[in-house]
Parts: C-alpha cells; sequence; structure tokens
C-alpha cells in the first residue's frame, strides 16, 4: 500500500534538500548581471532580491514566506516554498542568483517549477 505525504510535507522537502551543483555563497563576489538567462530548455537564471524578514501567509495551512523581487526596487511578492541550497536567516537583505527549474509533475497547488541558489551575490544586514 502506498502512503501519499501532504502537499506541505513535499514542499517542505524541497526546502531542504541539498544542492550539489550550488554556486559560491561568497558575498564580495562580483554580481552578475541582472538579465534572465536560459541554460537548459525550461531553465532559466536570473537574480532575485529577498527582504529581511519573512511574513506570515497562508498557503494549504498558515506558515510564513519569503518577501521576494525581481528588481531592486520592485514590489515584494510573498514566495511560499523554499530555494534549495539557500540558508536563509531573517535580519539580512539578500541579492541572490537563482535558477529556476521545470517540475514537470507539481502536485496539486503547488508551482509548474522550483528555484535553486546558484550564488549569494550580496547579504547586507538590515538598518
Amino acid at each position: 500500500m502506498r502512503t501519499r505525504l501532504p502537499l506541505s510535507a513535499l514542499l517542505a522537502l524541497l526546502a531542504v534538500l541539498p544542492l550539489t551543483a550550488c554556486g559560491s555563497d561568497n558575498p564580495d563576489r562580483p554580481a552578475t548581471s541582472s538579465a534572465a538567462t536560459t541554460t537548459d530548455p525550461g531553465t532559466e537564471q536570473f537574480d532575485l532580491y529577498v527582504a529581511d524578514q519573512p511574513v506570515p501567509c497562508s498557503g494549504i495551512a498558515p506558515q510564513t514566506c519569503l518577501q521576494v523581487s525581481r528588481t531592486p526596487n520592485g514590489p515584494w511578492e510573498l514566495h511560499y516554498t523554499g530555494i534549495s541550497g539557500f540558508d536563509y536567516q531573517p535580519g539580512f537583505h539578500y541579492r541572490l542568483r537563482i535558477e529556476q527549474r521545470p517540475w514537470p509533475n507539481p502536485p496539486a497547488d503547488a508551482p509548474s517549477f522550483t528555484w535553486h541558489l546558484v550564488k549569494v551575490v550580496s547579504k547586507d544586514p538590515a538598518q
């Protein structure tokens, strides 16, 4: 008999899975272009800005979400799932290089892609 995991358990698992081909976490490395680039079909890389504090949000159940934006001064959007390979610490503003990969058969109510950390471009303490 097969046991099905609830979506929240699957999403939590994705958030903590290690990324074996993760880039450097050195914030002193030069920033890359913020323009999106494509590597494999359906895969895209882009810079992502992460706010210094998560906020309460509701998905399947109440949880906390990262506040993210694709531009430095753009509006914050809620990110419900984790970023594989990213160790978020509240109190810091981040600029990340992210690889978005297609997720061919996501669970119900999950996005059709996953985010994976390529590198931490910058990590600055909140004022």
